[in-house]
């Protein structure tokens, strides 16, 4: 509750000394509601029965323990690495995702596109979930799970492994800085590489479910701009600044 209160408290001094604008700011207030489809979906998958589809995968090649077992069996330093970058980063890639384009660049139809995809893949994600699962390595049997963090499972499930989101996103995040000219570009591509890695070191997924969440990820990437427009120019519209470039943004 202390830490809400600092944030608010610092979102609220930034307005006061002009430093954010009305249009940036009810972006802050209205991203984390896309979160919303990926809660309600938690709540959701409580009501249904998915098939579990994970017999079939364990008879795919680089589907079995001796494949984890040689990951799982590398340098400790390598597997630490790994591990943090799984636990962490993450997060950073998203956040800092979005963030840079919105608070740095403040090119908000960046910014929007990002966000949409993220929840656009929620949704998707969600409706793939409900229909058929498949248990996650270390439930299977054939890995550890070398994350152990049971808290995560607050806001995901193991067995939510086709597509897997945390490449998904990773990889979305780094299409979406390939052309950027800012240095910080290298560290978003290098996650894009690292994260799908470490799902797979960490025993959290399958080669299929990464390779999934790189096609998952780049199809969402690759819906077109413009299609984007209305809900930027609706967020624009609520921060009182009606979109004067619409028509031309095509």
């Amino acid at each position: 509750m202390c830490n809400m209160y600092k944030y608010i408290n610092y979102i609220y001094v930034m307005v006061l000394n002009h430093m954010i604008n009305k249009k940036i700011l009810i972006r802050i207030m209205v991203y984390p509601l896309a979160y919303v489809l990926w809660g309600g979906y938690m709540w959701y998958y409580q009501l249904v029965s998915p098939y579990d589809l994970t017999h079939y995968l364990l008879e795919l090649p680089l589907c079995n323990s001796n494949f984890y077992n040689f990951l799982q069996s590398l340098n400790p330093i390598i597997i630490e690495f790994f591990r943090i970058i799984y636990t962490y980063f993450f997060s950073i890639s998203i956040i800092g995702g979005i963030g840079f384009y919105l608070l740095y660049k403040k090119n908000l139809l960046k910014s929007d596109k990002i966000m949409i995809d993220i929840a656009l893949g929620w949704l998707i994600a969600g409706i793939i979930y409900a229909i058929f699962i498949v248990k996650s390595p270390f439930q299977a049997g054939v890995g550890h799970d070398l994350i152990n963090l049971h808290y995560l499972w607050i806001t995901t499930r193991p067995e939510y492994e086709i597509p897997s989101l945390h490449t998904a996103y990773s990889v979305l995040i780094a299409l979406h800085y390939i052309g950027e000219k800012h240095k910080i570009k290298y560290l978003f591509i290098a996650l894009g590489i690292l994260i799908p890695i470490s799902t797979l070191i960490t025993g959290q997924h399958w080669v299929v479910d990464v390779i999934a969440g790189i096609i998952f990820g780049y199809l969402l990437y690759k819906i077109p701009e413009k299609y984007y427009l209305n809900i930027y120019c609706a967020l624009n519209s609520l921060a009182g600044a009606p979109c004067k470039n619409c028509k031309r943004i095509n």
